[in-house]
């Protein structure tokens, strides 16, 4: 047996503010909506935003991983900016990470990463 529908679960404090900030940053569909657990179509996943109640943490798993490729950092940085995001780093390829990687705080301060492949 293998396993597959691979979810990627982003913990957040505010549920309606990160529906809102990912459907405006990534134009991803809600396909299914709670107060404690949402998803949102991705191509190839789902991204579950998981509620983390007050006085939780998200050990051992902080911001679950959530590491998108696109095809143009500085243009998904102009969506993210106005969905009230912000970069928090940029690094270009080097001999030990071959893709640009770009990390970012969403609009409630939750980690998440874009990389970009360098084609020469």
């Amino acid at each position: 047996m293998r396993g597959r529908a691979p979810y990627f679960i982003h913990y957040v404090r505010d549920m309606q503010r990160a529906i809102a900030f990912y459907r405006a940053a990534f134009g991803a569909p809600l396909t299914t909506e709670s107060p404690g657990w949402s998803t949102l179509g991705f191509e190839g996943f789902t991204l579950a935003l998981h509620i983390l109640s007050d006085g939780h943490d998200d050990r051992p798993m902080p911001n679950a991983g959530l590491n998108l490729l696109v095809d143009d950092i500085e243009a998904m940085q102009q969506h993210i900016e106005a969905a009230g995001g912000r970069l928090s780093e940029l690094r270009e390829p080097d001999d030990f990470v071959p893709v640009r990687v770009a990390s970012f705080v969403d609009s409630e301060g939750n980690g998440f990463e874009l990389r970009q492949e360098v084609h020469d």
